[in-house]
């Protein structure tokens, strides 16, 4: 039998070893394994026999076999470079690099799909930016930092974050998933202090890098923005509620029990010096509410306290209409009368007037009864005006008193007259008119006057101390004698006259001993 026939009897699964000729077009030529055994070379490398002699196979003549061509440094050929061949680690850290990359390529193409807009298209809509967000989640911190930047080149972020599009939600979103991937950081949490009426912790909010993006600059100043507004309205609904809380006390140790109402803190504008948009994020910065409104809580403590003693508030006004009658007896005027007072919530007091006078040429003195239960005492100069007819004659005069009132009196003509009134101790203005008429023979002259007018609470200087005072023996301040468990009796007469001032009294005094789980009497 021939070798042919012989080769074409043979399995080619076992015996012949299919093998690429450098030269071919990748069509495999069969290399007889008897051949392998016979030179004892490789059944890879394929052998161009000088003669026939040594193998009957026969085989197609594909030219000359050329050496590999050399590969330069950069370029190894199969995994070899120069040195040597790659670690199986360094191979597949390369082809995580080119996946990462070709992961980017494809996420950089999709985002700029999504944000593309021509005459056709002018906006980009919610799931636009939702589609972008999904692809910028996807990339590793690195690449995600590069992303922001490639697509601030190209102009991309600022359609993205553009602030007139984007809402809050998708904006914070955003920074924090920024956050996440260690673009943005935030400044420390700080708590605010336990109270009642929960006063709001302060936002944490992020820091304004310079080196950050400058759209990604604009979308964390708007967001800090944002959040102060916030602060400030949350602060704005802790007052109130506090300010609620105040007006439902029963006694002055309810509202000492609540506290000072907490004061907000300042907020900070993130911004990390040098910064270039320093000036004009700080003039919008400023443009934000951030103004402490505890005030209406210390207007609200000052009406309760009032209300509690039974006191006017502060900014309440009132009607006053008063008739006084004077009798001159053994060179003095005795005078008595009435006046009534009708505030502006329709509630009607009247009060007695009383007491006498004394005038040596144009000066008067007088002592009158006073709702404190001590006389008050007046000073005044007077000077008697009469009409051009010698007829009703009218009063001028200025007077000061002990209760810190002055008082002036303006004729006007007639037997009228105009009076205005002040006590800045007690913290009034007001003032009216009157008509004033004599009756009598000369020595037994009796003197008839009316008046009416207004009249305004204001808030005492010393008040408004008080109020919002911490120091010890203040509303809010410490007691040291309650702690102590003194004795209302007690406490020194300076301390007690304070307390007073804010409305303290034996009997709050006792509940607040009772309280602290001390019985005093």
């Amino acid at each position: 039998m021939s070798s042919v026939s012989r080769r074409e009897s043979h399995s080619q699964a076992s015996t012949d070893l299919p093998v690429p000729h450098p030269e071919s077009d990748g069509t495999p030529s069969q290399v007889s394994a008897s051949t392998s055994k016979q030179t004892g070379r490789s059944p890879g490398k394929q052998e161009t026999p000088a003669t026939g002699a040594g193998s009957n196979q026969v085989e197609i003549y594909r030219g000359a076999v050329e050496p590999p061509r050399a590969q330069g440094a950069g370029t190894p050929l199969g995994g070899m470079g120069e040195g040597g061949g790659l670690t199986a680690g360094q191979l597949a850290l390369g082809g995580a690099r080119r996946a990462d990359a070709a992961r980017a390529e494809a996420a950089y193409a999709d985002i700029k799909a999504s944000l593309h807009t021509d005459w056709k298209d002018r906006s980009i809509t919610d799931a636009d930016r939702r589609r972008v967000h999904e692809q910028l989640e996807k990339l590793p911190p690195a690449d995600y930092r590069q992303m922001l930047e490639r697509m601030e080149q190209d102009k991309l972020l600022g359609k993205y974050l553009d602030l007139e599009q984007m809402s809050p939600e998708q904006r914070s979103a955003f920074l924090a998933q920024a956050e996440r991937k260690g673009c943005v950081t935030r400044e420390p949490v700080r708590k605010a202090p336990f109270a009642p009426c929960q006063p709001p912790d302060v936002p944490t909010l992020y820091k304004n890098d310079a080196k950050l993006p400058a759209s990604v600059r604009e979308s964390v100043h708007e967001s800090n923005r944002l959040a102060k507004r916030t602060y400030h309205d949350a602060h704005d609904a802790y007052v109130k509620r506090y300010s609620e809380q105040v007006m439902q006390a029963r006694s002055l140790l309810d509202i000492r029990a609540l506290g000072e109402p907490v004061a907000p803190f300042k907020v900070s504008d993130g911004l990390v010096y040098p910064h270039p948009d320093y000036n004009r994020f700080r003039a919008s910065w400023s443009a934000v509410p951030g103004n402490d409104t505890r005030d209406d809580a210390y207007e609200a403590v000052a009406n309760r306290m009032a209300d509690l003693s039974g006191r006017m508030r502060p900014g309440s006004f009132w009607f006053k209409a008063a008739a006084e009658v004077k009798a001159e007896f053994m060179g003095m005027e005795i005078k008595g009368g009435v006046e009534a007072l009708v505030t502006q919530d329709g509630r009607t007091d009247w009060a007695p007037k009383g007491g006498v006078e004394r005038g040596i040429k144009g000066v008067t003195v007088g002592v009158e009864n006073s709702e404190s239960g001590e006389p008050k005492v007046s000073v005044g100069l007077e000077h008697e005006l009469h009409s051009p007819k010698g007829k009703d004659p009218m009063t001028v005069g200025i007077s000061v008193d002990s209760d810190g009132g002055l008082r002036a009196d303006l004729p006007v003509g007639g037997g009228f007259g105009s009076y205005v009134e002040l006590n800045q101790k007690q913290g009034t203005y007001g003032g009216g008119v009157g008509f004033e008429r004599k009756f009598g023979k000369t020595g037994e002259e009796v003197k008839v006057k009316v008046e009416v007018g207004f009249g305004m609470q204001g808030m005492r200087q010393e008040r408004a101390r008080d109020v919002a005072s911490t120091q010890p023996g203040t509303l809010f301040g410490a007691l040291p004698e309650l702690d102590q468990g003194l004795a209302w009796k007690d406490i020194p007469t300076e301390r007690r006259e304070r307390m007073e001032r804010d409305g303290m009294t034996p009997e709050l005094w006792r509940e607040a001993l009772r309280r602290k789980g001390v019985f005093k009497r």
